[in-house]
């Protein structure tokens, strides 16, 4: 992105926005709420159009040409935050294999493709169910294989631990690690928590009202006092648990 500049009404703007990032990286977008996170995403996917400035996937200028907007469309899977925006089908294992299908690919490959997409997310077991019966941990994999049926070489991810339980941010997080390992794609997702960033991230973008307040590794960031400050840490959440205990 480069010069990137977006506004709804009078309420909010992203202003002269420029980031990178690397094939086969993790990336982490994270800032307060209303800093711009999910409307940099929807930018990037073509859901929203710029006023002015660049963006550029896969060595490619993004337009708002319809044929340009599917070519590339193929090679990104997007998560959103709430799994309900993307399941519908019947059973799981008819909603993953949807977009396989709509790829016009042969009906053996997009049985293979679902029952690896099924597997990489722990689903086998559950692939006639409904959608709409699972947990919420359950559905945001569901709604993931989706996307990994596609073969995506950009996974973009809104929240995705958001709402989780323990050991559903665990077997996300597994999930995250073997797709840049095994199968080499590049992951954005968006946080409020520092432990990700500080964990998960290659690098990270730090938003503070539509600005790039920061942009580099978690170890240079996470050491400044000011972005310690804008985006508070573990210990000021500790202080605050401690003392609502002692109240």
């Amino acid at each position: 992105m480069r010069d990137l500049n977006f506004s709804y009404n009078s309420n909010f703007s992203i202003r002269d926005l420029s980031l990178k990032i690397e094939k086969n990286s993790i990336y982490v977008l994270t800032g307060n709420n209303g800093s711009g996170k999910t409307t940099l995403l929807r930018l990037l996917v073509g859901l929203l159009k710029p006023e002015s400035g660049t963006i550029k996937i896969f060595d490619e200028v993004l337009t708002r040409n319809k044929k340009q907007l599917w070519k590339i469309r193929q090679k990104i899977g997007f998560l959103f935050q709430n799994p309900d925006d993307q399941l519908f089908a019947p059973t799981i294992e008819e909603d993953i294999g949807f977009g396989a299908r709509n790829l016009k690919l042969d009906e053996s490959e997009v049985k293979k493709r679902v029952k690896w997409a099924l597997e990489s997310v722990n689903l086998t077991e559950y692939r006639n169910f409904s959608p709409f019966s699972l947990s919420w941990g359950q559905k945001k994999r569901a709604a993931l294989a989706g996307l990994l049926v596609l073969k995506p070489e950009l996974l973009i991810l809104d929240e995705p631990f958001a709402n989780l339980d323990f050991k559903s941010v665990c077997n996300h997080l597994e999930i995250i690690e073997k797709l840049k390992k095994e199968e080499k794609m590049t992951i954005l997702f968006t946080t409020h928590n520092i432990f990700f960033v500080e964990n998960w991230a290659d690098k990270m973008c730090v938003l503070n009202e539509g600005e790039k307040f920061f942009e580099g590794t978690p170890r240079e960031g996470l050491i400044q006092p000011k972005i310690k400050k804008l985006l508070g840490n573990d210990k000021d959440i500790l202080n605050l648990i401690q003392k609502n205990r002692s109240i």
